[in-house]
Formats: C-alpha cells, structure tokens, sequence
C-alpha cells in the first residue's frame, strides 16, 4: 500500500474515532499521520536528525552521511514544519563557539557559521543562549 493511502486510511479513522476536529486527536495519532513514527524508527535518520539538531550544514552532512543535499534539505524542512528543529550543543560546542567568536575579527553570524561549518541559524541561537547566560551569571 502506498504512503498516500496509508496516510487517508489514518486520517479516515481518525475523523471516525475522534471527530471532526483535529485539535481534539491525540498526539500520537496527529504524528502518525504526519508520517514522524515512520522516519524515526532508522538508526540513519536518528544520526541525521541529530546532526540538523547540533547545527551541520546539508553540504557537510551529505558527505559525511552519503546522502543527497537534496535529502538532508528535505529531512531539514520537515523537521522545521513540524516544530521539531530545536536546535541543541553540547557544552564542547558551546566552548568552540565562544572561542570562535573571541578569535574573529567582527564576528557576524554568517562568518561564524562558515568557519565552523555550520548552519547560521544554529550560530545565532547558540549565541542568543550564551548571551542569556551571561545576563543570568551578571545577576
């Protein structure tokens, strides 16, 4: 059976079992027709996600992965559509971060980003969380 149909198959139940309006679907039911259980159960697509997650651009995933750009673009606007790309570091990262910055001239986020090879979203939340807990440990 095709994913199409699969996907109307859930969303027919789910009118049937929970009513006319999606808001009122469990969570778990709205995932599954979304297709995220799918996606999740590979070891592959866990080590890719987590790679979005720390920031890497597609081009370096796509090689270190052997993957398409294309692929990881489209695993990368998925995970944004769905809320999912809440972008984390580990305190490693965080260090080389702040280094980083300390060591470059005018450091924008766009340069940042490309010494470090990674995505500028990710260097400007991360930035955006250090200069949070600096204010905190100024308190």
């Amino acid at each position: 059976m095709s994913s199409n149909k699969k996907m109307a198959v859930a969303i027919r139940a789910a009118y049937a079992n929970y009513g006319d309006d999606p808001d009122n679907w469990p969570e778990d039911v709205k995932k599954e027709i979304r297709g995220q259980t799918e996606e999740q159960h590979t070891a592959e697509n866990n080590m890719l996600r987590y790679m979005i997650w720390h920031g890497y651009t597609n081009k370096y995933i796509a090689q270190e992965r052997y993957k398409t750009p294309q692929y990881i673009q489209q695993l990368r606007g998925r995970m944004r559509r769905r809320d999912e790309l809440d972008f984390q570091a580990t305190p490693d990262e965080l260090t080389q971060l702040k280094y980083t910055v300390a060591h470059m001239n005018k450091p924008n986020n766009r340069g940042v980003a490309s010494v470090m090879h990674r995505d500028k979203d990710w260097v400007r939340c991360m930035r955006e969380k250090l200069r949070e807990a600096a204010n905190e440990a100024r308190r």
